[in-house]
């Protein structure tokens, strides 16, 4: 009686373990505008971000599109902070220095961060926690705006 039920529970734990592992991904997307910014700003810019976080590998994949910038882009970032609240960069983005129209797409696994301890950004791994629990934001900065001209609070969409 024993052998049945051993070979049942053996059973069940080699498919288990064969059974395929499917990664846990995070989509994340905001609008970004003058009136985000802190203080707001009144602009004609406008854009979009969807970031996509891989939990298993821990690779953040970004695509932002930006619209009418009316002066020459000088930065992009990912900054850590709360809605209404200005934060430290902890990403760049590296935009095109142009105005009007432009998409900035990339990953990041890491390699490249700034470590913000005063805000618990560490590591890596505090970044994405930061980062699904809505405490950061995209930025992207002009000459005219040198603090920022459009922002947006990423917000978890679905996780699949």
């Amino acid at each position: 009686m024993r052998r049945p039920m051993m070979t049942a529970a053996l059973a069940v734990l080699v498919l288990a373990a064969s059974a395929p592992a499917y990664a846990q991904t995070v989509r994340l997307t905001t609008t970004l505008s003058g009136s985000n910014e802190t203080p707001p700003l009144l602009t004609g810019a406008a854009g979009s971000a969807e970031v996509f976080v891989n939990l298993a590998t821990r690779v953040v994949t970004y695509e932002v599109k930006v619209f009418n910038i009316p002066t020459s882009t000088t930065a992009g970032h990912f900054h850590v902070g709360g809605p209404g609240l200005a934060g430290p960069v902890v990403v760049n983005l590296a935009p095109p220095s142009v105005s009007d129209d432009f998409t900035i797409t990339g990953s990041n696994n890491g390699s490249t961060f700034t470590v913000r301890a005063e805000q618990g950004i560490r590591t890596w791994d505090d970044f994405i926690q930061a980062l699904v629990g809505g405490q950061v934001y995209v930025n992207i900065h002009t000459t005219a705006n040198g603090g920022g001209e459009i922002r947006g609070q990423l917000t978890v969409v679905n996780e699949q």
